[in-house]
């Protein structure tokens, strides 16, 4: 009896981990800006189009400094909160801008 209560309250903790980690706020540093959401894995690139510096997960924040667009290529200038010492582009329909 003692090992299943302790397996049920286990499964419970890591269960209340979970949401707990889902239901925080994404963010990115104190720099001025928008601060956005991810909507899909997305790839840093030095400039629009350019090279990939890293990839950003979805669901992380993303603080946004300037932006970009030319008919319906739109792009996104900041740093992601993986890594807010690296800045680069990217696409402005993977954030919530």
């Amino acid at each position: 009896m003692k090992r299943r209560l302790l397996s049920v309250l286990t499964i419970a903790a890591v269960s209340l981990t979970g949401v707990a980690v889902v239901a925080a706020p994404a963010h990115a540093s104190d720099a001025p800006g928008f601060v956005c959401n991810l909507t899909q894995n997305t790839w840093l690139r030095a400039a629009p189009h350019g090279y990939v510096l890293r990839t950003l997960t979805a669901g992380r924040g993303f603080r946004a400094h300037a932006g970009w667009g030319e008919d319906n290529d739109n792009w996104v200038y900041g740093h992601g909160a993986e890594d807010p010492s690296l800045d680069g582009w990217v696409p402005l329909g993977n954030t919530t801008c």
